[in-house]
């Protein structure tokens, strides 16, 4: 994993080098951050001028995508490809319903994983389209983003690293990463949702990350639907396009 220094997004990374059993996930493959709207001219010197950035998946919402845009890698020739994982209701339900267990005393990570293994059943048709475009010819190095790159971000690297058969530890140590990137993220949305409710709470569960909330995922992933590859079988993608996906990610 190395990360990617930028003036406009602080929690991207690229997430070569991970362990698959005796191979490494290859550098320049898969990529991941928060939202990119604020980019600035040279971040996006670095990702396309000299990364080759080929194609941005953007996992945020229709209305998040409307208050936010782009921003200015939708000015370049970068394939982009938006498919909304939840809607703005249930997104709001899922904060709200975050925020009333929080206050009830339940453990952050538990609720975090709960939270994700919903977002699984959820978010199944859209992390099947997202994983179809990513394959699609010419599109390496591809960014996954949503709004903080943890959540959303997090499940669906989750899934593309598992169906590559990706060390399920790392994949865990990989989403806890995200947390020693979350506080200018963090400072930022209490910024924009000052006036808001429930900030103190929600702030608390956007913040955190630790690998165990991702491993208590991949163990339902795992027994639920056997595995990621399973689980994209199942929601109608190709056996032989996750073959083709390991080749592309692993050395």
């Amino acid at each position: 994993m190395t990360w990617i220094e930028l003036a406009g997004a602080h929690n991207a990374r690229d997430l070569g080098g991970l362990r698959a059993g005796p191979r490494r996930t290859r550098h320049g493959v898969l990529l991941r951050s928060d939202a990119l709207d604020e980019l600035t001219p040279e971040d996006v010197e670095l990702l396309v001028g000299r990364i080759g950035l080929a194609h941005v998946v953007d996992l945020r919402s229709a209305h998040e995508r409307m208050e936010r845009g782009r921003g200015p890698l939708g000015d370049t020739d970068v394939r982009y490809t938006e498919v909304e994982v939840i809607g703005p209701a249930d997104l709001a339900r899922r904060a709200a319903a975050r925020a009333q267990a929080f206050a009830a005393g339940l453990p952050p990570a538990q609720i975090l994983s709960d939270g994700y293994i919903e977002l699984l059943e959820l978010g199944a048709v859209a992390f099947a389209e997202a994983f179809r475009r990513i394959i699609e010819p010419g599109g390496s190095p591809v960014l996954v983003h949503c709004a903080i790159g943890k959540d959303r971000t997090g499940v669906l690297c989750a899934l593309l690293l598992d169906a590559a058969g990706v060390d399920r530890d790392e994949i865990a140590a990989d989403y806890g990463r995200s947390g020693e990137r979350m506080a200018p993220i963090i400072e930022r949305w209490l910024t924009e949702r000052a006036s808001e409710t429930m900030n103190e709470q929600l702030a608390a569960f956007t913040a955190m990350a630790v690998p165990e909330t991702m491993a208590r995922v991949l163990d339902h992933l795992h027994e639920r639907w056997g595995g990621a590859a399973g689980y994209f079988t199942e929601h109608g993608v190709d056996p032989a396009q996750l073959a083709t996906w390991r080749d592309r990610l692993l050395e």
